[in-house]
């Protein structure tokens, strides 16, 4: 049985560290990042959290001290990693996902979508019933929706139909027409 805890991770120099929860059988990951997620996000030392599980992770209130420590020592670890080779680390060039300019333009790209497959959502569902495979159905959906065929493919695929429902032609006008005109 592996162990975790402050003890366990005083035993190496990574800067992460792992503990029980007050879920049996549930661990907390503590783990230092050279970036807020993956390698695309804000440069820098960070410190990330998780478990599995429905609810996350849950502590007893006797265990506080114990995660004190370790997101202590997890952060004077990758504060010191990151002093000492984060100018040499490759960032990705990926967009930032928490970054609201880019939250914006892919809510643009959603509805943008949304407005073309309510206009020709016909012919869009009649292209559907002749086409061979997803890449001849994705050909034709295309041009017709003025979008690439791999982003089509990938929404289409995406979609509830039930949903379009709830979300008329003039809210999605109105909503497009909003985020538009913060540029």
């Amino acid at each position: 049985m592996r162990k975790h805890g402050i003890e366990e991770a005083k035993e190496h120099d990574e800067p992460g560290a792992s503990m029980l929860t007050g879920v049996t059988g549930q661990v907390l990951n503590i783990d230092g990042w050279f970036a807020s997620h993956a390698d695309t996000g804000t440069p820098g030392p960070h410190v990330r959290l998780w478990a599995r599980g429905r609810h996350g992770p849950v502590l007893k209130t006797s265990q506080i001290p114990e995660l004190v420590e370790c997101l202590e020592l997890v952060a004077e670890r990758i504060d010191r990693e990151w002093e000492r080779s984060g100018d040499e680390y490759p960032f990705g060039d990926e967009p930032d996902d928490n970054d609201p300019a880019v939250i914006r333009q892919r809510e643009i790209a959603r509805l943008f979508f949304l407005q073309k497959l309510r206009t020709h959502f016909v012919e869009v569902a009649e292209i559907l019933l002749r086409s061979q495979d997803l890449l001849d159905a994705s050909a034709a959906i295309a041009p017709l929706l003025g979008i690439d065929e791999v982003e089509v493919a990938g929404r289409l695929n995406g979609i509830n139909l039930f949903a379009m429902t709830s979300y008329t032609s003039e809210a999605i006008s109105r909503d497009l027409a909003a985020l538009r005109a913060e540029d």
